[in-house]
Protein backbone atom coordinates (compact mmCIF):
# COMPACT_ATOMS: atom_id res chain seq x y z
CA UNK A 1 0.00 0.00 0.00
CA UNK A 2 1.38 3.65 -0.77
CA UNK A 3 1.66 5.56 1.17
CA UNK A 4 -0.89 8.33 0.44
CA UNK A 5 -3.02 5.63 0.95
CA UNK A 6 -1.82 5.16 4.50
CA UNK A 7 -2.15 8.70 5.06
CA UNK A 8 -4.89 10.36 7.19
CA UNK A 9 -6.49 13.16 4.83
CA UNK A 10 -8.37 16.20 6.91
CA UNK A 11 -10.71 16.11 4.07
CA UNK A 12 -11.07 14.28 1.09
CA UNK A 13 -13.23 15.99 -1.22
CA UNK A 14 -15.10 13.76 -4.48
CA UNK A 15 -15.27 15.93 -8.22
CA UNK A 16 -13.36 18.45 -9.44
CA UNK A 17 -15.91 20.73 -10.69
CA UNK A 18 -15.53 24.68 -9.64
CA UNK A 19 -16.89 23.64 -5.97
CA UNK A 20 -14.48 20.83 -5.24
CA UNK A 21 -11.94 22.45 -6.79
CA UNK A 22 -12.38 26.15 -5.10
CA UNK A 23 -13.08 24.56 -1.53
CA UNK A 24 -9.94 22.16 -2.03
CA UNK A 25 -7.79 25.03 -3.06
CA UNK A 26 -9.29 27.17 0.28
CA UNK A 27 -8.24 24.08 2.93
CA UNK A 28 -5.26 23.44 1.21
CA UNK A 29 -4.10 27.00 1.43
CA UNK A 30 -5.16 27.38 5.25
CA UNK A 31 -2.63 23.99 5.70
CA UNK A 32 -4.94 21.02 5.94
CA UNK A 33 -4.68 17.86 4.22
CA UNK A 34 -6.79 17.39 0.80
CA UNK A 35 -7.69 14.74 -1.24
CA UNK A 36 -9.17 15.26 -4.39
CA UNK A 37 -10.36 12.52 -6.51
CA UNK A 38 -12.03 12.79 -9.97
CA UNK A 39 -13.18 9.82 -11.73
CA UNK A 40 -12.62 10.98 -15.10
CA UNK A 41 -8.68 12.35 -16.71
CA UNK A 42 -8.04 15.78 -16.26
CA UNK A 43 -8.35 18.10 -18.13
CA UNK A 44 -11.84 16.58 -18.85
CA UNK A 45 -14.84 18.03 -21.64
CA UNK A 46 -17.58 19.04 -20.56
CA UNK A 47 -20.30 20.67 -22.65
CA UNK A 48 -21.31 23.74 -20.94
CA UNK A 49 -22.68 27.31 -21.67
CA UNK A 50 -19.69 28.29 -19.69
CA UNK A 51 -20.84 31.42 -18.41
CA UNK A 52 -18.91 33.03 -15.17
CA UNK A 53 -21.21 35.91 -14.13
CA UNK A 54 -19.55 38.87 -12.17
CA UNK A 55 -20.55 38.07 -9.11
CA UNK A 56 -18.66 34.60 -9.69
CA UNK A 57 -15.58 36.11 -11.13
CA UNK A 58 -15.44 37.43 -7.79
CA UNK A 59 -15.67 34.39 -5.61
CA UNK A 60 -12.19 33.21 -7.48
CA UNK A 61 -9.35 34.74 -5.45
CA UNK A 62 -6.74 34.22 -8.03
CA UNK A 63 -5.88 35.33 -11.36
CA UNK A 64 -7.70 33.01 -14.40
CA UNK A 65 -7.51 35.49 -17.45
CA UNK A 66 -5.52 32.82 -19.30
CA UNK A 67 -9.12 30.69 -19.78
CA UNK A 68 -11.09 33.36 -20.43
CA UNK A 69 -12.30 32.81 -23.92
CA UNK A 70 -14.50 35.66 -24.74
CA UNK A 71 -16.19 38.89 -22.70
CA UNK A 72 -19.70 39.48 -22.95
CA UNK A 73 -20.00 43.40 -22.43
CA UNK A 74 -23.56 43.62 -23.85
CA UNK A 75 -26.53 41.32 -22.88
CA UNK A 76 -29.25 40.95 -24.96
CA UNK A 77 -32.87 39.72 -24.16
CA UNK A 78 -34.98 39.01 -27.27
CA UNK A 79 -38.45 37.31 -27.50
CA UNK A 80 -39.87 36.16 -30.55
CA UNK A 81 -36.70 36.86 -32.10
CA UNK A 82 -37.23 40.82 -31.62
CA UNK A 83 -34.63 42.79 -28.70
CA UNK A 84 -36.70 43.74 -25.75
CA UNK A 85 -33.50 44.22 -23.60
CA UNK A 86 -30.25 45.09 -24.19
CA UNK A 87 -27.62 46.11 -22.21
CA UNK A 88 -23.84 47.32 -22.47
CA UNK A 89 -21.20 47.70 -19.71
CA UNK A 90 -17.99 48.94 -19.75
CA UNK A 91 -16.98 46.14 -18.00
CA UNK A 92 -18.06 42.43 -18.49
CA UNK A 93 -21.07 41.08 -17.37
CA UNK A 94 -20.32 37.64 -18.03
CA UNK A 95 -16.95 35.99 -18.96
CA UNK A 96 -17.38 33.12 -20.90
CA UNK A 97 -14.98 29.74 -20.33
CA UNK A 98 -14.74 26.54 -21.35
CA UNK A 99 -15.45 24.54 -18.06
CA UNK A 100 -12.04 21.84 -19.30
CA UNK A 101 -9.76 24.45 -19.00
CA UNK A 102 -11.88 26.67 -16.19
CA UNK A 103 -12.21 23.27 -13.60
CA UNK A 104 -8.01 22.15 -14.98
CA UNK A 105 -6.84 25.45 -13.92
CA UNK A 106 -8.74 25.62 -10.49
CA UNK A 107 -7.79 21.77 -9.68
CA UNK A 108 -4.00 23.10 -10.14
CA UNK A 109 -4.37 26.02 -8.26
CA UNK A 110 -5.46 23.88 -5.47
CA UNK A 111 -2.45 21.32 -6.38
CA UNK A 112 0.07 24.37 -6.21
CA UNK A 113 -0.92 24.79 -2.24
CA UNK A 114 -0.46 21.61 -1.27
CA UNK A 115 -3.70 19.70 -2.31
CA UNK A 116 -3.25 15.93 -3.34
CA UNK A 117 -5.25 15.14 -7.17
CA UNK A 118 -5.83 11.64 -8.58
CA UNK A 119 -7.61 11.59 -10.94
CA UNK A 120 -9.49 8.64 -13.38
CA UNK A 121 -10.08 7.55 -9.56
CA UNK A 122 -13.81 6.76 -9.02
CA UNK A 123 -15.41 6.86 -5.55
CA UNK A 124 -16.82 3.55 -4.56
CA UNK A 125 -18.45 3.64 -0.87
CA UNK A 126 -17.90 5.17 2.31
CA UNK A 127 -17.77 3.61 5.61
CA UNK A 128 -16.45 4.05 9.17
CA UNK A 129 -17.21 6.22 12.28
CA UNK A 130 -17.08 10.51 11.77
CA UNK A 131 -13.35 11.25 11.85
CA UNK A 132 -12.56 8.32 10.87
CA UNK A 133 -13.59 7.44 7.87
CA UNK A 134 -13.13 4.96 5.24
CA UNK A 135 -13.16 5.90 1.21
CA UNK A 136 -12.87 2.73 -1.18
CA UNK A 137 -12.40 3.89 -4.38
CA UNK A 138 -11.22 2.54 -7.63
CA UNK A 139 -7.59 3.36 -6.79
CA UNK A 140 -8.26 1.69 -3.42
CA UNK A 141 -9.08 2.73 -0.23
CA UNK A 142 -8.15 6.15 1.60
CA UNK A 143 -8.85 7.29 5.01
CA UNK A 144 -10.43 11.35 6.30
CA UNK A 145 -11.56 13.07 8.96
CA UNK A 146 -14.42 14.66 6.52
CA UNK A 147 -15.58 13.73 3.22
CA UNK A 148 -17.20 16.20 0.81
CA UNK A 149 -19.39 15.69 -2.15
CA UNK A 150 -18.53 17.53 -5.42
CA UNK A 151 -19.77 15.11 -7.68
CA UNK A 152 -22.25 16.62 -9.68
CA UNK A 153 -26.53 16.49 -10.08
CA UNK A 154 -26.51 12.73 -9.42
CA UNK A 155 -24.34 12.61 -6.13
CA UNK A 156 -22.82 9.15 -5.43
CA UNK A 157 -21.62 10.53 -2.14
CA UNK A 158 -25.16 12.09 -1.31
CA UNK A 159 -26.37 8.88 -1.81
CA UNK A 160 -24.23 7.19 -0.04
CA UNK A 161 -24.13 9.47 2.83
CA UNK A 162 -28.18 9.09 2.87
CA UNK A 163 -28.31 12.64 3.02
CA UNK A 164 -31.94 13.89 2.63
CA UNK A 165 -31.73 16.28 -0.60
CA UNK A 166 -34.75 16.30 -2.64
CA UNK A 167 -35.20 18.42 -5.94
CA UNK A 168 -36.79 18.22 -9.72
CA UNK A 169 -34.79 18.59 -12.56
CA UNK A 170 -35.57 20.58 -15.79
CA UNK A 171 -34.08 19.12 -19.12
CA UNK A 172 -31.51 21.49 -21.12
CA UNK A 173 -29.61 20.32 -24.25
CA UNK A 174 -26.28 22.00 -24.99
CA UNK A 175 -24.17 22.18 -28.33
CA UNK A 176 -20.58 23.22 -29.23
CA UNK A 177 -20.98 24.99 -32.79
CA UNK A 178 -18.34 25.20 -34.87
CA UNK A 179 -18.90 28.71 -37.43
CA UNK A 180 -17.01 30.70 -40.01
CA UNK A 181 -14.73 33.51 -38.68
CA UNK A 182 -17.32 36.10 -40.65
CA UNK A 183 -20.48 34.38 -38.34
CA UNK A 184 -18.00 34.40 -34.92
CA UNK A 185 -17.55 38.01 -34.94
CA UNK A 186 -21.23 38.27 -35.25
CA UNK A 187 -21.97 37.39 -31.93
CA UNK A 188 -18.61 38.16 -29.99
CA UNK A 189 -18.79 40.11 -27.09
CA UNK A 190 -22.26 39.74 -26.72
CA UNK A 191 -24.75 37.45 -24.90
CA UNK A 192 -28.19 36.42 -25.74
CA UNK A 193 -31.40 35.16 -24.01
CA UNK A 194 -34.30 34.21 -26.15
CA UNK A 195 -37.57 33.48 -25.27
CA UNK A 196 -40.47 32.71 -27.28
CA UNK A 197 -38.41 29.51 -28.63
CA UNK A 198 -40.14 26.78 -26.42
CA UNK A 199 -42.66 27.22 -23.91
CA UNK A 200 -42.02 27.17 -20.41
CA UNK A 201 -37.91 27.61 -21.19
CA UNK A 202 -35.83 29.98 -23.04
CA UNK A 203 -32.64 29.55 -25.18
CA UNK A 204 -29.61 30.91 -25.63
CA UNK A 205 -26.21 31.61 -27.17
CA UNK A 206 -22.48 32.50 -25.72
CA UNK A 207 -19.62 33.09 -27.92
CA UNK A 208 -16.07 31.55 -26.97
CA UNK A 209 -13.09 32.10 -28.75
CA UNK A 210 -13.18 29.58 -31.54
CA UNK A 211 -16.76 28.51 -31.31
CA UNK A 212 -20.13 29.22 -30.46
CA UNK A 213 -22.38 27.77 -27.45
CA UNK A 214 -25.90 27.00 -27.62
CA UNK A 215 -28.40 25.92 -25.95
CA UNK A 216 -32.09 25.49 -24.74
CA UNK A 217 -34.32 24.36 -21.50
CA UNK A 218 -37.58 24.10 -20.24
CA UNK A 219 -39.06 23.30 -16.85
CA UNK A 220 -42.12 20.88 -17.89
CA UNK A 221 -40.76 18.97 -21.60
CA UNK A 222 -38.57 16.35 -22.21
CA UNK A 223 -35.40 16.20 -24.34
CA UNK A 224 -37.32 14.73 -27.18
CA UNK A 225 -39.62 18.19 -27.98
CA UNK A 226 -36.62 20.47 -26.87
CA UNK A 227 -34.58 19.27 -29.92
CA UNK A 228 -36.61 20.21 -32.82
CA UNK A 229 -37.18 23.50 -30.90
CA UNK A 230 -33.14 23.71 -30.43
CA UNK A 231 -33.18 22.98 -34.57
CA UNK A 232 -35.21 25.81 -35.30
CA UNK A 233 -33.65 28.01 -32.85
CA UNK A 234 -29.93 27.80 -35.02
CA UNK A 235 -31.70 27.90 -38.39
CA UNK A 236 -33.58 31.63 -37.21
CA UNK A 237 -30.28 32.59 -36.11
CA UNK A 238 -28.69 31.88 -39.54
CA UNK A 239 -26.63 29.05 -37.88
CA UNK A 240 -27.81 25.24 -38.82
CA UNK A 241 -27.10 25.59 -42.45
CA UNK A 242 -23.56 26.79 -41.76
CA UNK A 243 -22.76 24.95 -38.18
CA UNK A 244 -20.77 21.91 -37.42
CA UNK A 245 -22.99 20.76 -34.49
CA UNK A 246 -20.85 19.41 -32.20
CA UNK A 247 -21.00 17.48 -28.71
CA UNK A 248 -24.81 17.87 -29.09
CA UNK A 249 -25.40 16.69 -24.95
CA UNK A 250 -28.60 16.25 -22.48
CA UNK A 251 -28.36 17.75 -19.38
CA UNK A 252 -30.41 17.43 -16.15
CA UNK A 253 -30.55 20.74 -13.90
CA UNK A 254 -31.75 21.11 -10.71
CA UNK A 255 -34.73 23.11 -9.78
CA UNK A 256 -37.30 23.81 -6.95
CA UNK A 257 -34.99 22.36 -3.90
CA UNK A 258 -37.05 20.83 -0.93
CA UNK A 259 -36.62 23.54 1.94
CA UNK A 260 -36.29 20.25 4.33
CA UNK A 261 -33.34 19.61 2.48
CA UNK A 262 -30.37 18.90 4.70
CA UNK A 263 -26.77 19.35 3.20
CA UNK A 264 -23.82 17.65 5.90
CA UNK A 265 -24.05 15.29 8.38
CA UNK A 266 -21.81 14.05 10.97
CA UNK A 267 -19.43 12.77 8.67
CA UNK A 268 -19.06 15.20 5.87
CA UNK A 269 -21.45 17.44 3.36
CA UNK A 270 -22.39 17.93 0.19
CA UNK A 271 -21.52 21.55 -2.67
CA UNK A 272 -22.07 22.29 -6.07
CA UNK A 273 -25.18 21.25 -7.39
CA UNK A 274 -25.13 18.22 -5.98
CA UNK A 275 -27.04 20.44 -3.15
CA UNK A 276 -29.79 21.24 -6.27
CA UNK A 277 -29.17 24.96 -5.53
CA UNK A 278 -28.96 26.12 -9.27
CA UNK A 279 -30.32 29.38 -10.73
CA UNK A 280 -33.94 28.43 -11.32
CA UNK A 281 -34.81 31.26 -13.73
CA UNK A 282 -31.40 30.89 -16.00
CA UNK A 283 -30.15 27.57 -14.79
CA UNK A 284 -26.44 28.94 -13.76
CA UNK A 285 -25.04 27.06 -11.98
CA UNK A 286 -21.20 28.23 -11.59
CA UNK A 287 -22.28 31.25 -8.75
CA UNK A 288 -23.88 28.83 -6.45
CA UNK A 289 -21.01 26.49 -6.69
CA UNK A 290 -18.53 28.31 -5.25
CA UNK A 291 -20.68 29.75 -3.25
CA UNK A 292 -21.39 26.57 -1.38
CA UNK A 293 -17.64 25.85 -1.54
CA UNK A 294 -17.02 29.31 0.51
CA UNK A 295 -19.51 28.13 2.71
CA UNK A 296 -18.12 24.98 3.08
CA UNK A 297 -14.98 25.69 3.98
CA UNK A 298 -15.60 28.00 6.97
CA UNK A 299 -17.89 25.41 7.92
CA UNK A 300 -14.92 22.63 7.88
CA UNK A 301 -12.11 25.08 9.20
CA UNK A 302 -14.17 25.83 12.16
CA UNK A 303 -14.59 22.03 12.64
CA UNK A 304 -11.79 20.53 12.28
CA UNK A 305 -10.31 23.47 14.56
CA UNK A 306 -12.43 23.60 17.50
CA UNK A 307 -14.78 20.75 17.16
CA UNK A 308 -17.84 22.50 16.03
CA UNK A 309 -20.82 20.45 14.29
CA UNK A 310 -20.64 20.42 10.55
CA UNK A 311 -24.65 19.90 10.76
CA UNK A 312 -24.95 23.19 12.59
CA UNK A 313 -23.25 25.35 10.59
CA UNK A 314 -23.16 24.27 6.93
CA UNK A 315 -26.57 23.42 6.97
CA UNK A 316 -28.05 27.14 8.69
CA UNK A 317 -25.52 29.23 6.56
CA UNK A 318 -26.24 27.33 3.05
CA UNK A 319 -29.64 27.50 3.99
CA UNK A 320 -29.43 31.31 4.79
CA UNK A 321 -27.01 32.41 2.13
CA UNK A 322 -28.19 30.50 -1.00
CA UNK A 323 -30.80 28.57 -0.72
CA UNK A 324 -33.56 30.97 0.59
CA UNK A 325 -32.46 32.49 -2.24
CA UNK A 326 -32.81 30.01 -4.83
CA UNK A 327 -36.41 29.38 -3.04
CA UNK A 328 -37.92 32.62 -4.13
CA UNK A 329 -36.07 32.54 -7.56
CA UNK A 330 -37.80 30.23 -8.06
CA UNK A 331 -41.37 31.50 -7.35
CA UNK A 332 -40.02 34.14 -9.83
CA UNK A 333 -39.22 31.14 -12.81
CA UNK A 334 -42.87 29.62 -11.82
CA UNK A 335 -44.23 32.71 -12.58
CA UNK A 336 -42.22 33.28 -15.86
CA UNK A 337 -42.32 29.88 -17.00
CA UNK A 338 -46.14 28.77 -16.51
CA UNK A 339 -47.92 31.20 -18.53
CA UNK A 340 -45.23 31.66 -21.74
CA UNK A 341 -48.35 33.41 -23.58
CA UNK A 342 -48.63 36.32 -20.44
CA UNK A 343 -44.99 35.86 -19.91
CA UNK A 344 -43.51 36.81 -23.10
CA UNK A 345 -46.22 39.56 -23.34
CA UNK A 346 -45.19 40.84 -20.47
CA UNK A 347 -41.44 40.58 -21.83
CA UNK A 348 -41.74 42.16 -25.22
CA UNK A 349 -43.86 45.34 -23.24
CA UNK A 350 -41.47 45.79 -20.43
CA UNK A 351 -38.47 43.84 -21.12
CA UNK A 352 -36.27 46.85 -20.65
CA UNK A 353 -37.53 46.99 -17.17
CA UNK A 354 -37.45 43.29 -16.04
CA UNK A 355 -33.92 42.89 -18.32
CA UNK A 356 -31.99 45.74 -16.23
CA UNK A 357 -33.18 44.19 -13.18
CA UNK A 358 -31.79 40.94 -13.63
CA UNK A 359 -28.91 42.35 -14.96
CA UNK A 360 -28.44 43.56 -11.32
CA UNK A 361 -28.58 40.36 -10.13
CA UNK A 362 -25.74 39.34 -12.41
CA UNK A 363 -23.43 41.79 -11.86
CA UNK A 364 -23.89 41.26 -8.18
CA UNK A 365 -25.42 44.47 -7.85
CA UNK A 366 -29.07 43.02 -6.31
CA UNK A 367 -30.17 39.26 -4.80
CA UNK A 368 -32.67 37.50 -5.72
CA UNK A 369 -34.47 37.89 -2.28
CA UNK A 370 -34.83 41.93 -3.21
CA UNK A 371 -35.93 40.93 -6.73
CA UNK A 372 -38.70 38.85 -5.31
CA UNK A 373 -39.40 41.65 -2.57
CA UNK A 374 -39.51 44.23 -5.05
CA UNK A 375 -41.40 42.31 -7.60
CA UNK A 376 -44.12 41.58 -5.55
CA UNK A 377 -44.22 45.53 -4.06
CA UNK A 378 -46.74 47.53 -4.76
CA UNK A 379 -43.68 50.42 -6.23
CA UNK A 380 -42.73 47.22 -7.88
CA UNK A 381 -46.15 46.14 -9.71
CA UNK A 382 -46.97 49.60 -9.93
CA UNK A 383 -43.35 50.14 -12.15
CA UNK A 384 -43.82 47.05 -14.37
CA UNK A 385 -46.94 47.57 -14.89
CA UNK A 386 -46.87 51.53 -15.71
CA UNK A 387 -47.00 52.03 -19.99
CA UNK A 388 -43.62 51.03 -21.39
CA UNK A 389 -42.48 54.72 -23.50
CA UNK A 390 -39.73 54.75 -25.82
CA UNK A 391 -36.82 55.83 -22.76
CA UNK A 392 -37.50 52.24 -21.29
CA UNK A 393 -36.04 50.86 -24.36
CA UNK A 394 -32.82 52.35 -23.85
CA UNK A 395 -29.66 51.30 -23.04
CA UNK A 396 -28.94 53.15 -20.61
CA UNK A 397 -32.27 52.93 -18.12
CA UNK A 398 -31.85 54.12 -14.71
CA UNK A 399 -32.86 52.00 -12.81
CA UNK A 400 -35.39 52.88 -9.64
CA UNK A 401 -34.55 52.28 -5.96
CA UNK A 402 -35.28 48.36 -4.67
Amino acid sequence: MSKRNQTLYDVAIVGTGPAGCLLAYELARAGWAVLLLEKKRLPRYKTCGGGLTQRARGLIPFDIENVIEDRAHTIRLRVDYQTAFTQAQPSPAVHLVMRDRLDDCLAQHAVANGAVLLDQTRFLSLSGPPGNLTIQTSAGSFRARVIVGADGVHSRVARVMQLPIKYRLMPALEAELIVPPATLSRFAGTIYFDFGVTPGGYAWLFPKKNHLSAGILARRRSAKQLKPHFFQYLTKNGLRRETDIRSLRLHSIPCRPDCRNRYADQRGLIVGDGTGLVDPVTGEGIYYALKSACIAAVAIKMHLKRRQPLTHHYNRDIKMEIESEILRADILARILYSFPAFSNRVLKNYGAKIGAKHMAVYLGAMTYRQLFNYVLSPKGVAYLLRPAGKSDRSDDQPLPTA
